[in-house]
């Protein structure tokens, strides 16, 4: 059994997998915890989390953007990036947050992450002037009234010169992954099923562009960011996880 993230970024590998392979959508945390467990063979998991386990790296199914993502955003109602800020994060993030980390460290700017039991924008905003959202609460956010400091993926990019990558696919041993890759070759047409299924409130142009950000093959670039992120783990250079 194979485990995919149950956000709006996975389904249209959902799709090109169904049928094929026996599937388990959740959050990546608990996919996490049932491949340790043996409940599944293989599955999604957070890039953060996985690197601070002690799962085998499966090189084939993984959420990854060239640069702009659209589903991390930093966001106020208000304000514009200051320096000596408190930013409510939900709990269900560790590699974005993990990135928003690296952003505002290398731009100077002094920070406290305040972990939030909410995932949407409005409450994560009660208590603080800056949010980070993530995943479908981040697309609900994208067009909205909220003022987006920035994306978080595209300033990664951008100040590290990498390709953002949130999820790869982990195991406790081999995984023969040959139905997973086919599918992240169909995948690309399964697009429009996605958006007619879609469920939320997400307005369909914009899914339509995000679609056309999300990638799931592994690749040398891939690579390069997995490999960068365990570095700084094992230096134990990260500050405020």
């Amino acid at each position: 059994m194979y485990g995919i993230i149950n956000l709006i970024h996975s389904d249209p590998l959902f799709y090109a997998l169904n049928n094929k392979i026996e599937i388990k959508r959740d959050t990546a945390f608990n996919i996490l915890g049932m491949i340790e467990k043996d409940e599944l063979d293989a599955g999604m998991v957070s890039l953060v989390q996985f690197l601070n386990s002690d799962l085998k790296l499966i090189e084939t199914a993984n959420i990854h953007t060239l640069s702009n993502t659209m589903s991390t955003l930093l966001i106020s109602r208000n304000k514009h990036i200051e320096n000596n800020i408190e930013i409510a994060v939900t709990s269900l993030t560790a590699t974005t947050s993990f990135y928003l980390s690296l952003i505002l460290n290398k731009m100077g700017i002094k920070y406290e992450l305040i972990k939030s039991k909410y995932t949407d924008a409005q409450h994560l905003l009660n208590n603080n002037d800056y949010a980070l959202v993530i995943g479908d609460d981040a697309l609900l956010a994208y067009k909205s009234n909220y003022n987006i400091i920035f994306d978080i993926g595209y300033e990664f990019s951008r100040l590290f010169n990498l390709m953002p990558v949130y999820a790869v696919t982990a195991s406790k041993r081999d995984f023969d992954h040959k139905i997973i890759d086919n599918a992240i070759a169909e995948s690309k047409n399964y697009v429009e099923k996605s958006i007619i299924k879609n469920q939320t409130k997400v307005k369909k142009e914009i899914l339509k562009f995000y679609y056309n950000t999300i990638k799931y093959d592994y690749n040398f670039e891939v690579n390069e960011t997995v490999n960068f992120l365990k570095n700084i783990i094992l230096k134990n250079e990260y500050i405020n996880q």
